[in-house]
């Protein structure tokens, strides 16, 4: 009796079980976990890299040329040169260089890096060039000079009165590290006492409170007592001053070939040679003071020089006459002792 009902009671909770077992697991629903099976979800795809951009190159400058005329070459001017130097160079006449380059208004005045057409029988030696950075010297330099004249005024009579004047040359040189000239510039005044009789010519009368030096007037020619001077007056006077290229064509020294333009030329005869190079050429083709021989000259000394000179040598000195033959070297200015200055009072340019 008793093993049937415990019997029964474990039938009674093994029922009870099965019954009430799906109402005790409100977690999961029995349908959905039966009919629908779980799938794991895909990743998300990786967004694809953004490719780097090609370097960017630079387009080839295109080539540049220089065309030459038909049957012609070229020649660049370099320190030193001139139209006769480059026609001996080229093996023709210097009016055959001449003929092919109409260009060349002056003879006498080329510049550095200038074209010049050539015939392209010869070919010039290249120039190979330098590796480093060339030294360049800064020189400034002036020379004065006092004398008694030019002449007197008036000339005669007891009113004669003799006229003093100075000079002062200045000049201002660029030198490479050879001492070669590579740039020159030379300018100077002259100041005279007031008789001078040129309406042009600057005039010193005196210092305040003293009296003024007699004064000529460049019109009649007569000769007066000058003006009172004050410090106002001596100051105008002064600051009044022109120099020699200031004076331009009222100079009256040549009016073919005024000062400055026959400047102008021996500043650029004298690049490419040393200070030493410019005497050396004035002892061999020039005066005492240093002014270019003339083929017509009557002096003794000066024409032995000339008829000491290859024809070639003649040529050269002609060329020079041609755009030079004042003196540089006087009592009117002593400028190649002031590019000399300049020389000796250079400093490096940095």
């Amino acid at each position: 009796m008793k093993k049937i009902l415990v019997h029964s009671l474990v039938f009674l909770l093994v029922v009870t079980g099965f019954i009430f077992a799906p109402a005790l697991s409100p977690d999961v629903d029995g349908v959905s976990a039966a009919s629908v099976p779980w799938v794991e979800p895909a990743p998300a795809p990786a967004p694809a890299p953004t490719p780097a951009p090609a370097p960017a190159t630079a387009p080839k400058p295109a080539p540049v040329t220089t065309v030459a005329p038909a049957g012609t070459g070229t020649y660049i001017v370099v320190s030193g040169d001139t139209m006769y130097k480059i026609a001996v160079k080229y093996s023709m006449t210097l009016d055959k260089l001449l003929s092919l380059n109409p260009q060349v208004t002056n003879r006498n005045l080329i510049f550095v890096n200038q074209k010049i057409y050539v015939t392209a029988a010869v070919a010039p030696a290249p120039v190979t060039p330098p590796t480093t950075a060339a030294k360049t010297y800064q020189g400034l330099g002036y020379d004065v000079s006092f004398r008694n004249g030019p002449g007197a005024w008036p000339e005669e009579g007891a009113d004669m009165l003799p006229v003093y004047s100075f000079n002062v040359a200045m000049a201002s040189a660029t030198f490479d590290a050879n001492g070669k000239i590579l740039n020159v510039f030379m300018d100077g005044y002259e100041i005279a006492t007031p008789n001078y009789d040129g309406a042009s010519m600057p005039h010193f009368s005196g210092w305040p409170g003293m009296e003024s030096y007699k004064v000529t007037d460049h019109t009649t020619l007569a000769v007066s007592d000058g003006p009172v001077i004050d410090a106002t007056s001596a100051g105008i006077e002064v600051n009044g001053w022109l120099t020699k290229r200031q004076r331009g064509e009222d100079y009256g020294m040549n009016p073919a070939n005024e000062w400055y333009k026959q400047m102008d030329f021996y500043q650029n005869f004298f690049i490419g040679k040393t200070v030493a190079e410019v005497k050396a050429w004035f002892g061999k083709y020039g005066t005492s003071s240093y002014g270019p021989i003339k083929a017509t000259t009557t002096n003794a000394a000066d024409l032995a020089k000339f008829n000491a000179l290859t024809a070639a040598e003649k040529t050269e000195l002609a060329d020079v006459v041609s755009g030079a033959t004042m003196r540089v070297n006087d009592a009117h200015g002593y400028f190649i002792d002031a590019l000399q200055t300049a020389y000796d009072n250079r400093v490096l340019v940095k």
